[in-house]
């Protein structure tokens, strides 16, 4: 009898046992299972971008409006993001490594202005080149240029050049950030009124 009541117990443990390694075993998978789910999940902060916002097609786009006398609308050109290169690559990346952004003001209804928001490792005179070319603008249809008053800082280089009576003004200048690493400012101002300080048309 002894024997009999000792086996059942034997065989109790034994289930016990067993039902504890199992459960110990499931809670291990789900805990490895949540532990590699948020690899499989993107950064929610990952920048997206595409060549439809490439530089040159956009001064184009403003350009074919400035033109025709169309008045340009902020609501419809206003524009902060990343803007790319033929090739569909940002135009620069920020001192964080991050691609760097650009904005696009329209100031008024014949003025805009397109500038890099943030220090980085920009190259202007090789931006400068490619828009000038994408639009077939060479050193012909370069302008004299005269600092005045407006933009009288030495700092600033600045070249203007006559798009077919719309006005590209390439502004640079050096910028600092707080950590202390420079990097070059460009502004393209586009008009289609010739900027105070051109002169006459520069001989080639």
């Amino acid at each position: 009898m002894q024997a009999h009541v000792m086996k059942k117990i034997l065989i109790a443990v034994f289930c016990l046992s067993t039902a504890a390694l199992l459960c110990g075993t499931m809670s291990s998978c789900r805990k490895a299972e949540k532990a590699a789910t948020p690899l499989s999940i993107p950064q929610k902060d990952a920048e997206f971008f595409h060549a439809d916002n490439d530089i040159a097609m956009t001064v184009r786009s403003l350009a074919d409006a400035l033109q025709v006398g169309e008045p340009l609308d902020s609501a419809e050109y206003d524009f902060e993001g990343i803007l790319t290169d033929g090739q569909g690559s940002p135009l620069y990346t920020d001192v964080q490594g991050a691609p760097g952004l650009w904005e696009i003001d329209v100031l008024d209804k014949s003025n805009v202005m397109i500038r890099n928001v943030y220090l980085g490792d920009l190259l202007p005179l090789d931006l400068q080149n490619y828009i000038l070319q994408s639009l077939r603008i060479g050193e012909g249809e370069r302008l004299d240029f005269t600092a005045h008053d407006a933009v009288s800082d030495d700092e600033t280089e600045i070249v203007v050049y006559d798009c077919k009576g719309v006005y590209l003004r390439f502004e640079v200048r050096a910028g600092i950030a707080p950590n202390g690493l420079e990097g070059p400012l460009l502004s393209i101002i586009m008009s289609s009124d010739p900027p105070a300080g051109v002169e006459t048309r520069k001989d080639v």
